[in-house]
């Protein structure tokens, strides 16, 4: 009876082909994991932009032709310089019922890398919250009724005058050079002067 086994050189070359297969494997393996951290990390991102600019939107949509409390004239419905705008606006929830205007002052801000948002209704508490880091405004521009674009706000026009658009571009974790344009409701209130 003639028995064979393996020689040597067999297991060895057995063994290096099994241990190439594994890097192979390894290495794909650590692709893919590396792929869908960068994946989470773009979707966090993305999140994280989507709800800045959706309450963003949701301030301006709400804007009233109301006399914002810090302005001595009263005239003013939006303060609005390159890297930060006032406004009043409506549509404040209250599920508690709580005794409480339905209207709150609110302000945007963007310096050193961050987008901050504070808010203050009648009772004078003031809240802040922090919508966005690594974020770099490039422009804010306000849209009169003509279609014409300033930097700033108020821009003429008659008291509690708001802007018919603005326009947005900022750099953005993940997202540089973004660009929004957000229409406001652009009521006027006539001069009772």
């Amino acid at each position: 009876m003639n028995e064979r086994g393996f020689t040597l050189l067999e297991v060895l070359i057995a063994i290096a082909l099994f241990a190439l297969l594994g890097l192979a494997s390894y290495q794909l393996l650590e692709r893919v994991l590396h792929s869908e951290r960068r994946i989470q990390q773009h979707e966090q991102q993305l999140r994280q932009l989507q709800r800045a600019l959706d309450i963003f939107q949701r301030d301006l949509w709400q804007a009233l032709p109301a006399a914002l409390p810090d302005d001595p004239s009263r005239r003013q419905a939006l303060i609005g310089r390159d890297h930060q705008l006032r406004l009043m606006r409506g549509g404040w929830a209250n599920p508690l019922q709580q005794r409480r205007s339905e209207v709150m002052w609110v302000e945007h801000r963007w310096e050193q890398g961050q987008w901050l948002r504070a808010y203050r209704g009648d009772d004078g508490a003031g809240h802040s919250q922090r919508l966005l880091e690594g974020v770099e405004l490039t422009r804010l521009r306000y849209i009169d009724d003509r279609g014409q674009p300033t930097d700033a706000w108020p821009a003429g026009g008659g008291p509690l005058n708001l802007p018919r658009a603005l326009e947005i571009e900022l750099d953005a974790p993940g997202y540089p050079g973004l660009r929004r344009v957000i229409l406001l409701p652009g009521l006027k209130v006539p001069d009772h002067e």
